[in-house]
């Protein structure tokens, strides 16, 4: 018995076969442009990624402005140590604690670092020795 007499024949697979022959560059043409798009927007460089790229832009942009004003301080700052004799001796007092002969500085403890520091009355040292 041959094989091929064994098959019977679909009218369904007929016209799908048919189908295809006709058809099949469209079809492949489409499922090309399914996978361009696919890759368009699921690829690395697709809008995701675009939006990632400008988000960090913004970011940077905002760290240089910041950058810039700083600098534009520090510039400030060390044009006035150069050129500002009163600014330059403020600012020896302030850091370095210094004083001109016979002045004195009064410094005033802060009272609420004092109750910070201090323990209650109620609680006792271990290393008092009171049972």
């Amino acid at each position: 018995m041959n094989c091929t007499r064994c098959l019977l024949y679909d009218p369904t697979m007929a016209r799908l076969s048919s189908y295809i022959r006709r058809e099949w560059l469209s079809l492949i043409l489409g499922l090309i442009l399914v996978l361009f798009a696919l890759s368009l927007f699921a690829g690395p460089l697709g809008p995701r990624d675009l939006l990632s790229l400008r988000r960090h832009h913004k970011a940077l942009e905002a760290q240089r402005e910041e950058l810039l004003a700083r600098n534009a301080a520090l510039r400030t700052n060390v044009q006035k140590l150069t050129s500002d004799s009163r600014y330059l001796e403020r600012l020896i007092r302030r850091e370095l604690g210094y004083t001109r002969p016979n002045e004195l500085i009064y410094k005033y403890a802060d009272p609420d670092a004092a109750e910070r520091t201090s323990h209650p009355a109620h609680e006792r040292s271990p290393l008092a020795g009171g049972n």
